[in-house]
This record gives structure tokens, sequence and C-alpha cells, in this order.
């Protein structure tokens, strides 16, 4: 019988839920566990230990699905998830070396983890990281500058201060953050300046406030598009002036432009070494070009299951080679 762990901060949401079911279906042995549940450890012997709390060692599954690693509370647990997604990939070797004394044909299997080479190069990616890479690789994205702390709001006000341009209008967004939570809109300098108090801790990205009417989320699975899903842009991410020039336009995209998100898409992928996740692109009415505004590699699928698309992603991603 197939194996599948799926490693999650909560069980009960939709995404592990779903996907358990589906394997379920399948006949695959689900566990589902908890980041803040997994015991770390060395043994009298000088061996790790990871105890998942399932009775099985992590070699005996056949897939991994690592979720997000944020329990309640906020408080991160990626330091469980890269230990973990650290020791199936040194696994193997280690295996091979301890089997040299067994017989020639002995060999385990290997374990399949679901972005396990993007999670291990790139273990905490958020849009400043995620900005840099792709435009490194030519890719369409956001112009922003990002910086830290008080001092480097003071630097860059000060920057903005001494201009004699006209100001232009940014988002001010934290960076990390899901569902428009912690973005905000500055309109004018004096704007800016009171949101440099509320920003005042951690990285903060700047970003130019773009004539989009319509973003698409892309789901995309090995190399493969599983559906697009058009979002219409939230007034409170425009500006009065931008607001008033979109509501005259009806977008309707040709087989062309289609192809080209698509491409874009598959393309981000790669440069972060993704099997799955989930893209915003965006339309700028300005450039006429797709934009990537974001790339999730833990993304939510709930509604992509649950619109017209007729999308069955949690089947299709617990059947990636199993």
């Amino acid at each position: 019988m197939k194996k599948i762990l799926i490693l999650t901060r909560f069980r009960g949401e939709y995404e592990p839920r779903r996907l358990g079911e589906e394997a379920e279906k399948l006949g695959y042995a689900v566990d589902k566990v908890n980041y803040e549940h997994v015991r770390l450890g060395v043994s009298s012997l000088g061996k790790p230990v990871i105890d998942l709390g399932t009775g099985k060692k992590i070699h005996e599954y056949d897939l991994v699905i690592p979720r997000a690693a944020t329990k309640r509370g906020g408080t991160s647990m990626l330091g469980v998830k890269s230990v973990i997604l650290e020791y199936v990939e040194n696994m193997r070797t280690q295996e091979l070396k301890d089997s040299r004394t067994l017989d020639s044909k002995s060999e385990r299997k290997s374990v399949k983890v679901i972005n396990g080479e993007s999670f291990k190069l790139f273990p905490l990616m958020g849009k400043l990281e995620q900005g840099v890479l792709l435009a490194q690789a030519g890719l369409p994205v956001i112009p922003f500058a990002s910086f830290n702390g008080v001092r480097g709001w003071k630097r860059y006000l000060e920057i903005l201060n001494k201009r004699k341009k006209e100001f232009v209008p940014v988002m001010v967004k934290a960076r990390f953050g899901s569902h428009g939570k912690n973005v905000r809109l500055a309109e004018s300098l004096e704007k800016l300046t009171k949101l440099s108090l509320k920003y005042s801790e951690g990285d903060v990205l700047i970003q130019l406030v773009l004539k989009v009417r319509r973003w698409y989320r892309v789901l995309v699975l090995n190399g493969k598009v599983l559906g697009m899903m058009p979002h219409r842009q939230k007034d409170k991410f425009q500006t009065l002036a931008h607001q008033e020039e979109l509501s005259k336009i009806k977008p309707k995209f040709n087989q062309s432009q289609i192809a080209e998100l698509e491409r874009i898409s598959l393309a981000a992928m790669k440069v972060l070494k993704a099997d799955f996740a989930g893209l915003d692109v965006a339309w700028d009415e300005t450039s006429q070009t797709w934009r990537i505004l974001e790339v999730n590699r833990t993304a939510q699928f709930k509604w992509f299951e649950r619109s017209k698309l007729g999308v069955n992603v949690a089947e299709r991603i617990v059947k990636v080679d199993v």
C-alpha cells in the first residue's frame, strides 16, 4: 500500500483534509502531522531522531507533501520543516552507504517530496526574494524597493523629499502576507510618511501602483497548468484616478495573451525549482503586459475546486509519482 505524509500547520484546514480524502479514495495510507507535534533529537548512538508520532519512519512514505509551516500564534516552524526535508534528501545517500554490507541488489525506494528542491534551496521565500530571482531570469515583475526598520524608512523618505518630481502613488507591503493583508495604498508622500510608523519593524516592500483591472491565479503542477482563475482588482489597491480610468475597461484576452500568461507562469516555476504553486499574475494596462505579483508554493486551492473549472487539485497532487 502506498503511504503519504502530509505536513501541515493545522490538520483541519481545507487543503490537508482534501489531500487526505483523495489519497484514501485511491487506497493510500495517509498520515497528517502538525509541524509542532514533530519531535527532533539525537539518540545516544549519535543518530538523528525524527519522531512524527505516526509510528512510521520517513523512509516508509512514498510521498511527502509539506504545507505552510506556521503554527497558531504566528510562530514559524520553518526549522522543523527544513530539518525534515534535509533529512529526506540525505537519507538515500546514507542508506546506500549503509547497504554496503547488504546484498548489492538491495535498494530502498526514493521518497518523493512536493517542492522538495525548491524548499531546500529557498526555505524562506517572500515577495522580496521572488522579485529579485524572477527579474534576474528576465521575467516581468512589479518594480519595487525594499529596506528594513526605522533607519531604512528615514533614508528612503529623505530621498523622496529631495526629488522635485511629482510623487508617484505606491503600495506598501510587508515581506510576507496573503489575501491583501499588510498591504496599504499611499497616494501622497504624507500618507506614506504615516505608514512608515506602522511598518517600522521588519522588511517592507514599496511597489509602484500599476493600472490593473484583472489578475489571474494560476495553479501549476509538475510543469502543467491545472487552471487559471480570473480575479478583479480591488478598488482599495487603486488610486481614485486609476479607478475612474479602469472602470471603462472591459478586459478580454486573446489566445496569444493567454498563451503568454501560461508561458511566464511555467518559466517562473522553473526559476524557483517548484513542483506545485499558485501564481498571481496581473495584466498591466499601461504596458499591456503580464506581471508576476507572487508565487505561493503552499497555495490554497479551495476556490479552484469549488469553481466552474472543475479541477480536482487534491487528486492531481496525491497522484504525483505515487
